[in-house]
């Protein structure tokens, strides 16, 4: 008859490295963050610069992770896929990143559609958000216009921010109200349509 021998000792070495494996990675799973992409934010901007006219859309991202690093890589792509940004982001304390403007250069609109962003975090997980630019607005002419000869510099908005500075960046006034007199000392005008997305630029 054929006799039955129990497990070797080479079986039962085998079964407690798989068993140990099996507890490593389990733990491994249990000891991962959650990580979520949360509070993303997106806003188009459109810079006019007054000198010479040209416009500039510009598209601005902001999220927050729910396990915070220092530093991530982050990949922006257009709805075509032809264009990428890909950056560095440094968060603050609060696990907060903002991205700087993107944009495909002076005088150009970004592409309209759903543009993916993918966050790499450090051990590897990737996170990916779409957001979507509309097409760009039509910039009203006359909201804010600039003459050289007078430099007289004409705001007809109420709700508008206007800020000037000097050659070393101090704040200057410009005092009274539209048209505003442009100094000599200008050398930046800052005019900003926050609710409409506009933002304009003058050096004089």
């Amino acid at each position: 008859m054929p006799i039955r021998s129990g497990p070797t000792l080479q079986h039962k070495k085998t079964r407690r490295a798989l068993a140990l494996l099996l507890l490593f990675l389990l733990l491994s799973a249990c000891s991962r963050e959650e990580l979520r992409l949360l509070n993303v934010s997106s806003k188009v901007h459109t810079l006019v610069e007054l000198l010479p006219h040209e416009e500039t859309m510009t598209l601005s991202l902001s999220f927050t992770l729910s396990s915070g690093t220092k530093t991530v890589q982050v990949q922006v792509s257009s709805p075509s896929g032809e264009m990428r940004w890909v950056m560095s982001v440094d968060g603050d304390e609060q696990g907060f990143y903002q991205l700087p403007p993107l944009a495909l250069g002076k005088g150009l609109a970004l592409e309209q559609g759903s543009y993916t962003m993918d966050v790499l975090y450090k051990d590897g997980r990737t996170l990916t958000e779409t957001v979507t630019v509309p097409a760009a607005r039509a910039v009203v002419s006359d909201a804010v216009s600039y003459d050289e000869e007078t430099r007289l510099l004409s705001v007809h908005s109420p709700l508008a921010s206007i800020e000037a500075y000097d050659e070393q960046g101090k704040s200057l006034s410009l005092g009274g109200g539209s048209p505003y007199l442009v100094g000599e000392d200008v050398q930046l005008v800052l005019i900003g349509l926050a609710e409409e997305g506009l933002f304009y630029r003058l050096k004089p």
